[in-house]
């Protein structure tokens, strides 16, 4: 997960301010509104003990409400941060927590308290693969040798035509199978080894992969015949322009792995595409921005999907893939979102059972059967995917300002 810049840090507060109605201050008065906006620029202006005494006192006057009361926490935990009192940070966002009811809010505050701790214990937020290789390394990662490297390790086992690759793909692939057994399997163990074939570029991975679509660049395999297993997962070293293919790192190795675990794991029973494709992208290394947009103007459009329609959806019936694949990342990130690990774990394991997506909810949640569910748990989800939609928006706009149009 990546570390927030103070830019967009700040930003996450403005958008919070301007995006709630003109009514949602009225509990505190045009005084303490006017206070929060005071102590907003103080954090745009880098006053941060001013930021931090103005968000406090904003934060303990009797008549601000919960919406002003969380502002006034978020503004002092931000100040603190920024001043490097990562204990005193992480105590104010969690007073924030207390009284904020947006996901997309809430996510944001412990992401906060989680860059707080790892502040605190000197270590820094685990990167993706693509930001932790230098260009240098990349270009290291482009060679093609004339044979085949094989490296090994508990669950893998990589062939390529680079050595380095070899051994570096081996240690992503187990950091991504152990990402995707705590999201799907919990304690469960992964006792498989899984064979990885790494191809020099896009013809040979189409004339060596089996079944690969044509637009992949990457595919899995699971299949038994005569009483043997396969376990497969093909990719692709270089891209279109003859580089080494970082995207194989940050999203397709973890996305076909996903694939090949919730195969295995389902067997025979039926998984909605809707949660296959939305969990391989929940288990990709970072969020595609563009995927969060396009869900949010499709359910607040009119080119969105019902979600009924959606999860009965087979490959052959998507019109468009863009849509489709958003809105399967959309509904899954809602769900991961919403429940806690072991709900979410059992969740799809009621959907294994053979429950529709609305009763296995109901069961994971351990909430009496209602006909109205459906219509509400698709009502929740469109308010989220707009709601994310509209604070990614702000976020991008206002980060995207010159330096001296911030402050």
């Amino acid at each position: 997960m990546r570390r927030t810049s103070p830019t967009i840090l700040l930003a996450a507060l403005v958008a919070w301010v301007v995006a709630l109605p003109a009514g949602s201050t009225a509990p505190g008065g045009f005084e303490t509104s006017a206070l929060v906006q005071q102590a907003i620029d103080s954090l745009h202006g880098g006053r941060w003990e001013l930021a931090e005494e103005q968000g406090i006192e904003v934060a303990s006057r009797v008549d601000a409400g919960p919406d002003l009361t969380g502002r006034g926490w978020l503004i002092a935990g931000a100040a603190r941060q920024r001043r490097g009192e990562f204990t005193s940070a992480a105590d104010a966002y969690r007073e924030f927590l207390a009284s904020c009811v947006s996901p997309g809010l809430r996510r944001y505050a412990m992401q906060q308290i989680l860059e707080c701790e790892s502040a605190l214990a000197g270590t820094e937020p685990p990167k993706a693969p693509g930001e932790r290789i230098s260009e240098q390394e990349r270009r290291a990662l482009a060679r093609v040798d004339d044979i085949y490297h094989v490296e090994s390790s508990e669950h893998f086992i990589v062939r390529a035509r680079n050595a380095a690759l070899a051994r570096k793909l081996i240690g992503e692939a187990e950091t991504a199978l152990e990402r995707i057994r705590r999201l799907l399997l919990g304690r469960q163990e992964y006792p498989h080894t899984v064979d990885i074939h790494v191809w020099v570029d896009r013809n040979d991975f189409l004339e060596h992969a089996a079944d690969a679509p044509e637009w992949s660049g990457g595919a899995f395999c699971f299949s038994v015949k005569d009483g043997v297993t396969t376990r497969r997962i093909d990719l692709t070293q270089l891209d279109r322009t003859g580089q080494f293919d970082m995207v194989m790192l940050d999203r397709i190795v973890p996305h076909e792995l996903s694939h090949l675990v919730l195969r295995e794991y389902f067997g025979d029973a039926p998984c909605p595409l809707l949660l296959d494709e939305g969990l391989a992208m929940l288990t990709e290394w970072d969020v595609d921005n563009d995927r969060v947009m396009l869900a949010g103007a499709a359910l607040g459009g009119e080119t969105g999907i019902q979600l009924d329609e959606l999860l009965v959806r087979r490959r052959r019936d998507i019109s468009n893939p863009p849509i489709f694949y958003a809105m399967a990342f959309s509904f899954t990130e809602f769900l991961h979102a919403r429940l806690t690990a072991e709900q979410f774990r059992g969740f799809f394991a009621q959907v294994k059972s053979g429950c529709s997506v609305p009763e296995a909810l109901q069961r994971a949640l351990y909430l009496p059967q209602r006909e109205d569910f459906m219509c509400e748990l698709e009502t929740a989800w469109e308010d989220y995917a707009v709601a994310q939609a509209q604070y990614l928006r702000e976020l991008t706009r206002r980060d995207m300002l010159p330096d001296g149009a911030r402050n």
